[in-house]
This record gives C-alpha cells, structure tokens and sequence, in this order.
C-alpha cells in the first residue's frame, strides 16, 4: 500500500505540514480512486505537476454534486408517488396499471400507498408514463423523446444513489436537452438538465441554483478550495 501512496504523490506538489491530513483522507476515502483522478486531472490542466488542492477540492466538488443531485431526484420520487396516490388512491379503475404494479396491488390487497413504498424508481417512472394523458401533459416536459429521458433519468439516479464518482462516470444514458452538444447528449451537465426539466419550474430553478454554487468556496477542512474550470458544471 506504500508504494500506492507514493505513486499517489509523484507529480503532485503539496506542503509538507499538509502531507498527514492527505495520507488520513486517502486511506479513508480511497487510493486507486484518487490515483485514478490524479492521472485525469493531469490531462485536463497545463503542465506535468499539479497541486494536491486541486484534487482534493475535485474531489469533494464531486460530492457536493452528488448530494445535490441526491435532494432534487429524491423529490421527484416523492412528487410523482404522491401524484399517483393522490389521483388514484380511491380511483384504481382510473389507471391501466403496469404488471409489476399490479401484482404489487393484489400482494397488499389494493393499498396502493403500501405498493409505492415498495416499488422502485423506474418501476415509478414506468407507471407514471401510464398516466391518463390529460394529467401526464400538466407534469412532463413537452419533450418528444421523454420516454428516453426517463430511462436517462433512471440512469442518473442510480449513479448517485450508488455514489458513483460523477465527473469521471462514462455510464450515463443520452439524453435530449436544449443547450448541450446540439440537444443530444450522455455527459453529466445534459443529465443534470434532463433531471430538471422533469422538476416543477420552482424547484428547477433552485436544483440550478444549487449546482452552481456547488463550485464556490472558500477553504474546506483545511485545504484551499482550488478547483479547476475544466471539471466545472455551469448551467
């Protein structure tokens, strides 16, 4: 493990009284990991060295992202379980109800708030497209390929709830966004797009808002918040 810490430090310039409290976040959060975002980070800005802040602040962007991400996907769960127990709680007739959903009803005897604590999201997702159109269109984006938006949407949310590190994750769905790569796109910035183009207007813009100052600080935990443009997620 040694010679793994070592190989974490060539190229990169930190000051000696810093060097413990790095040795303590490595072995807490990870080694290979941080190797892994050294050796990227090293493409991404000039020169042959880079300053330990640089990835320690990487680093911990990348989190705060994430639990961003983590509050707003977590209120849309909520926002459509309670649409759909609000719409059709006393009204089970008033929905063509997917197979795993209604199976679900008949293993809880129809308590249909029972069945979407027990369902998962794309099992949700999938259940709110079969929604009557006349309430689908008050809360989907008017978007042709929404259907593949959700599937991305699914996509994201199991990369944050599975803490996947973000700005290097590559398993992301396309999606189809305004404002990224000509509307196409499976980078991180059109899937945080994608996701707020399901929240209500309100909570989108605060989703936004969020993410930009994601980026701002000033020291964190005692290291200088250095966190290079090339990683930032600006919306």
């Amino acid at each position: 493990m040694d010679t793994r810490i070592k190989e974490f430090f060539k190229n990169v310039i930190i000051d000696e009284k810093d060097v413990s409290r790095a040795n303590q976040f490595l072995e807490s959060k990870g080694i290979e990991k941080h190797i892994i975002l050294k050796e990227k980070l090293l493409n991404w800005i000039e020169g042959d060295k880079i300053d330990c802040s640089i990835i320690a602040s990487t680093y911990r962007y990348d989190k705060r992202l994430r639990y961003c991400l983590f509050k707003y996907i977590s209120y849309l769960e909520e926002y459509y379980r309670g649409i759909i127990l609000d719409n059709y709680r006393f009204n089970l007739k008033g929905i063509r109800w997917i197979k795993e959903v209604y199976e679900k009803l008949i293993e809880y005897k129809n308590d249909l708030n029972d069945v979407l604590e027990h369902i998962d999201f794309y099992t949700l997702i999938s259940q709110v497209k079969r929604i009557p159109r006349k309430l689908r269109e008050t809360i989907f984006p008017k978007n042709k390929n929404n259907s593949n938006n959700l599937y991305a949407l699914k996509e994201l949310r199991n990369a944050v709830m599975h803490n996947k590190f973000l700005l290097l994750y590559r398993g992301f769905e396309i999606c189809y966004v305004d404002g990224v790569d000509d509307g196409r796109s499976g980078s991180l910035k059109a899937n945080i797009l994608n996701l707020m183009q399901f929240l209500p207007i309100e909570v989108a813009n605060k989703c936004k808002k969020e993410i930009n100052e994601a980026r701002l600080s000033g020291d964190d935990n005692g290291t200088k918040w250095n966190l290079p443009s090339a990683v930032v997620i600006e919306l």
